[in-house]
């Protein structure tokens, strides 16, 4: 199964892996300018295992536009360098960046993303109407594709977005948190969505699915995650495996990947 979107340099999860004989599948996020060349080490030594550079709107306050477009650039033609993000904005907490900083260093990652080509990784918390403002004030420069990671929010909310955006590739993943009985309208959420458009998280070491809610998530929870798929959409385990494989497929422009 692919993971489109896990954190496996976590210090709670790097030493935890079985790397020998449970190696997991999927894309490595760069959410801090800090830990970029540890996550792109990690893809580098593990088959696949792709990358993304970003910084989450947690450090926007540390942000240094120059600091991460030199490393994008330099990183351009690493064939498993994949996405920029995640990005985003974040209103969850008082004590993260205020929201005019959060939203140019976001606007400006999404002109980066652009400029080199690259689809975009996009986390938003209780921040969905600035985040869908300014998608659609951005969109001339999205159309390397969009991928709402971990969405949180309603069907109305998606179908909203995908009007509003016809002609841009955009993808919605969902991780542990549709398992939870506190989320259960994701369901409704997972199932206006066209299915092309599907993608599978984790987003370990975050956000565990049922029956493990509450612990470290780890990469190998993801078939909590893919069960509550298939039962919501009323496809077997194994249609949502290969429906979402595909579509990470396509979003990331990954062309080939070791199957385990």
């Amino acid at each position: 199964m692919f993971d489109s979107h896990f954190h496996l340099t976590d210090p709670r999860l790097i030493t935890e892996i079985d790397w020998q004989n449970n190696q997991p599948y999927g894309v490595e996020i760069g959410a801090d300018f800090a830990s970029l060349s540890a996550v792109f080490a990690l893809a580098a030594e593990h088959d696949g295992i792709y990358c993304t550079a970003g910084v989450h709107p947690a450090y926007a306050d540390t942000y240094s536009a120059s600091d991460l477009e030199n490393f994008v650039a330099t990183n351009l033609n690493n064939p498993k360098f994949v996405a920029i993000g995640e990005c985003g904005l974040d209103y969850h907490r008082d004590d993260l960046p205020t929201k005019e900083i959060q939203q140019a260093v976001f606007a400006n990652q999404i002109a980066l993303a652009n400029r080199y080509a690259k689809p975009l990784v996009i986390h938003t918390r209780e921040a969905w109407d600035d985040t869908v403002a300014m998608l659609i004030d951005h969109k001339a420069e999205l159309r390397h594709g969009v991928l709402i990671h971990c969405m949180s929010y309603t069907a109305e909310n998606a179908q909203y977005l995908l009007q509003a955006l016809p002609d841009i590739p955009l993808y919605f993943a969902f991780g542990g948190h549709i398992t939870h009985k506190n989320k259960s309208f994701l369901h409704n959420t997972l199932r206006v969505i066209p299915r092309d458009r599907i993608l599978i998280e984790t987003d370990a070491p975050y956000l565990a699915p049922v029956p493990k809610r509450g612990e470290v998530n780890r990469p190998e929870y993801i078939q909590y995650t893919a069960r509550q798929m298939a039962s919501i959409l009323n496809l077997t385990v194994d249609e949502v495996t290969n429906l979402t494989r595909d579509n990470a497929y396509r979003f990331y422009q990954i062309k080939t990947v070791p199957i385990k």
